[in-house]
């Protein structure tokens, strides 16, 4: 039987509010591999969170219309097939008003997602947490590799933030120089208390919708240790619950993926604090709106 996020009751797609999708899809991992568990993996631990939300004191699955769709099964043809069976599913969801809370696999799904919202939410403005940049412009060979999609995502045209970096090839700090609509947030930076505010600060005058792609190596390894290429100096959790939740005050997040989990076996800490924060996420993204504000 399909795991429900939250262990919460079967609700059907068409009666939700928000959607979680599970989007198994592993094709051009490049050192750890394992991110078409991350889904399952997630969902099965999130049966343990308490729907308590202690922070704010309330229950946002008793507010919120949420389910969880059956997973996307993988494309055998290649990942641009993949990409459009991704962005028709979530294009018609997203067209009724629907949010979409994207569970992968790995990082490249993201675009597909993006495209998806754009065709509501044209004015969109793209904020990723990564270690990576993930801005070349090929790699092993093709274009819709995992460390190209932030690339691809911002020829759609939109601007991109980027937060927690902290790994990035020559060629991509040569467009960082030069390309218009893209701000980064190194990781170190965000270790200070100067970078840190300022980050905040850019997050909190982003006008408009936002679509928000959390690739979970952004967290420090010693928090989230289960990702294919961990990289030293990331992120804690309260640091990202801070950069959600700020982006949800200042408007509408209109979409979100949580992707790049590749599970530990026997040892669950990873997928408990994805689980963990996706619930926040949802809890920040509703909490206005439910309260009345």
């Amino acid at each position: 039987m399909p795991l429900n996020f939250l262990d919460l009751k079967y609700l059907p797609v068409q009666d939700a509010e928000a959607v979680v999708l599970p989007i198994p899809y592993e094709a051009t991992t490049t050192y750890g591999a394992g991110t078409r568990e991350g889904p399952e993996a997630i969902l099965a631990a999130s049966r343990q969170v308490e729907l308590w939300d202690e922070e704010n004191s309330w229950d946002p699955s008793q507010k919120i219309k949420l389910t969880t769709a059956l997973p996307l099964s993988p494309e055998a043809s290649g990942p641009q097939a993949m990409l459009d069976k991704i962005r028709k599913q979530a294009q018609a969801w997203v067209s009724q008003g629907k949010l979409v809370l994207a569970l992968g696999g790995e990082h490249t799904i993201t675009l597909a997602l993006v495209q998806a919202v754009q065709t509501k939410y044209p004015d969109v403005t793209v904020v990723a947490l990564d270690a990576h940049a993930d801005l070349r412009e090929s790699y092993d060979g093709t274009k819709l590799s995992h460390a190209c999609v932030l690339r691809r995502v911002y020829e759609l045209g939109r601007p991109l933030t980027i937060l927690g970096t902290r790994s990035y090839s020559k060629e991509e700090a040569d467009l960082l120089w030069v390309a218009p609509r893209m701000k980064m947030f190194q990781a170190a930076a965000l270790h200070t208390p100067e970078g840190w505010t300022a980050a905040l600060e850019h997050l909190g005058q982003i006008p408009g919708p936002v679509y928000l792609s959390i690739d979970l190596d952004v967290l420090d390894p010693g928090v989230l240790p289960a990702v294919g290429t961990p990289e030293p100096g990331g992120l804690t959790y309260y640091q990202v619950l801070s950069i959600i939740s700020t982006l949800a005050r200042r408007g509408p997040v209109v979409g979100l993926d949580l992707v790049e989990l590749a599970p530990i076996p026997g040892n669950r800490v990873s997928e408990f604090t994805a689980a963990r924060i996706l619930y926040k996420a949802v809890g920040y993204i509703y909490q206005q709106r439910c309260k009345g504000g």
